[in-house]
Order: structure tokens, then C-alpha cells, then sequence
């Protein structure tokens, strides 16, 4: 099995230089696992990191498409897999290094996407949400009680998936292993609460010193606020400031807020999903000893 480093875990707290020094230290590339740094007009929120931070080392899955573009967790699979393999062939460690845990799951899992597309869903466009869900119900339950009736984007894809498959999605779902497909040792990144949190904090106030706000401006100007992008934490939180319904003080507030509430989020995804060894980053010893055992991963 191709080896596959992974630097995860949580917003803002040095991912990605940690990244470029084990990619110093054990030739690698880097491959971003961040959703939001594929597009080349969202850097400052995104947090992208400069092309002088890179320090050489080659870096993939950044600024490849634009706004006009939807980059979906299906593309950056087939994307991040082929990196991988083209890293590999080159003699060097792909580094998978971001927060996107959806993302980084279907890259190193054998997590295969169910086609919902060529299906005829106009016959449900006349249907109540009550009646689409009932529906549902008689094709795939499980499902069914895990989505809320008035979800009627996820009811009809739940449907839609089914219909395209002749299969549940609960049914394809329990086909798959769920099984590792590198050996992938997977870093989460951390540190304690309350440093982290004004950390973040900081960072936020940074990027508006950075320009965040214009930023957000022309991003909401090209691509219109109903783009997938824009529904990042650094984004949303600023449609009410320029549609005159909230100040921009409160604006950065919130952005700070959800921040702190996304990394919350992120330690128990990760804690959850797939086996990490946490780092906490603001342990010197604790980073030391994990890159010694990096270093013995990658001769087992």
C-alpha cells in the first residue's frame, strides 16, 4: 500500500507550516485538504497559505479552479488520488495537510459516490414535502429517519440515489468496507482551549487588517451568495453586514464565534471518524515525538 501522511485536526493552529517541515524532513509534497483554498479568489479567508510559506515544497490542490466552478468532495477524491499516485511515482510522501474532514475521509477511504444523476425527478416537483418524505420511507428507512421532512434537497437526493441505483443508499453504503486504502498515518492537530480560541481569535482580526472584507465583497459580487464557497465560516457571516442588517463589528463577532464553534466541531469529527494520533502544537515535546514517530512509520 501507497504510505500517505496526514496533517488534520483543527483551524488555526499551524497545519500548515507543520506540513512544509515534515515535507522538508521526509521529502514529500503536499497535497491541501481544504475546501475552501481550491478557489484562486478566496485566499484570506481560507486562511491559504503564501507561496513564501512553502518554502519549496511543492504544493497541490490550491488555486486550481475559480468561482465560476463548483468543486465538489467527488472531484477533490478523484483529484487527491491521482496527486497521490503521481507523488508516489515520483519517489516522495504525499502529505495531505487541511481541516476538511469530509475530504480527507473520501480521499483515504474506499468511499464510493452514489450516481444520482440521468434520473427523471420532475414527477416530484408537484409533491409535498410530507409526500416526498413518505416515500422515501417505503425505499430506504434508515435514511428516512435520519432526514427531516422539510430537508427537501436531501429527501429527493436520497430518492433520486435509489431510483438511479435500484439500491437504497443505506443498502450501497453498507456494501462498502469502509476500509483504508494507503497506510495513512494521520497527525490531528490541537492545542488547549483556551489558547486555541484566542488564537483564533487573532487570526480573524489579522485577516481583516489583511483585507478580508473586500475580499468578501468581490468573491460575493463574481459568484452571488448561493455559491457552495460562500457558505464558509469567513464568508457568510458577512452577507447581512452588506445587505445593511447587521454591523460590521457584529459581523466580525460572528465570524469569531463560529470559528471557535467549527473547531469544536472539528475535534469531535476527528475524534470519531478515523484513527489520529493528536499533536498538541503547543507542546514542543509532544510535536518532537510525533515526528519521530513519523520517522518510524515511514521505515516500517
Amino acid at each position: 500500500m501507497k504510505k500517505v501522511l496526514v496533517v488534520a485536526g483543527v483551524t488555526g493552529v499551524g497545519k500548515s507550516a507543520f506540513g512544509v517541515k515534515l515535507a522538508q524532513r521526509f521529502n514529500g509534497e503536499i497535497i491541501s485538504g481544504d475546501s475552501v483554498a481550491v478557489y484562486k479568489e478566496l485566499s484570506i479567508g481560507s486562511a491559504k497559505i503564501k507561496t513564501e510559506e512553502m518554502d519549496g515544497i511543492n504544493h497541490h490542490g490550491i488555486d486550481i479552479v475559480t468561482l465560476d466552478d463548483k468543486f465538489s468532495v467527488r472531484d477533490f477524491q478523484k483529484y487527491g488520488r491521482i496527486k497521490i499516485d503521481e507523488i508516489t511515482e515520483r519517489g516522495k510522501l504525499p502529505i495531505i495537510v487541511g481541516g476538511t474532514g469530509l475530504y480527507i475521509r473520501a480521499l483515504l477511504y474506499d468511499y464510493e459516490f452514489q450516481d444520482e444523476q440521468e434520473v427523471d425527478n420532475t414527477w416530484m416537483d408537484t409533491m409535498s414535502n410530507e409526500e416526498l418524505h413518505l416515500e422515501l420511507c417505503k425505499v430506504d428507512l434508515e435514511q428516512s429517519e435520519m432526514i427531516h421532512q422539510n430537508n427537501r434537497k436531501r429527501v429527493i437526493r436520497a430518492l433520486s440515489i435509489a431510483i438511479a441505483n435500484q439500491k437504497s443508499k443505506t443498502e450501497l453504503l453498507n456494501e462498502q468496507k469502509h476500509e483504508l486504502m494507503y497506510d495513512a498515518l494521520i497527525l490531528s492537530c490541537t492545542m488547549p482551549r483556551d489558547a486555541l480560541y484566542d488564537r483564533l481569535n487573532l487570526r480573524v482580526e489579522k485577516m481583516m487588517k489583511d483585507g478580508l472584507l473586500e475580499e468578501v465583497n468581490q468573491a460575493s459580487q463574481v459568484a452571488g451568495w448561493d455559491h457552495p464557497a460562500m457558505a464558509a465560516i469567513g464568508y457568510k457571516e458577512f452577507r447581512e453586514y452588506f445587505e445593511g442588517k447587521l454591523s460590521l463589528s457584529d459581523a466580525i463577532s460572528l465570524v469569531q464565534r463560529n470559528t471557535r464553534r467549527f473547531a469544536k466541531r472539528q475535534i469531535t469529527w476527528f475524534k470519531h471518524q478515523m484513527p489520529c494520533r493528536w499533536v498538541d502544537m503547543s507542546s514542543e515535546e509532544d510535536v518532537s515525538q510525533a515526528i519521530e514517530e513519523v520517522s518510524l512509520w515511514m521505515n516500517h
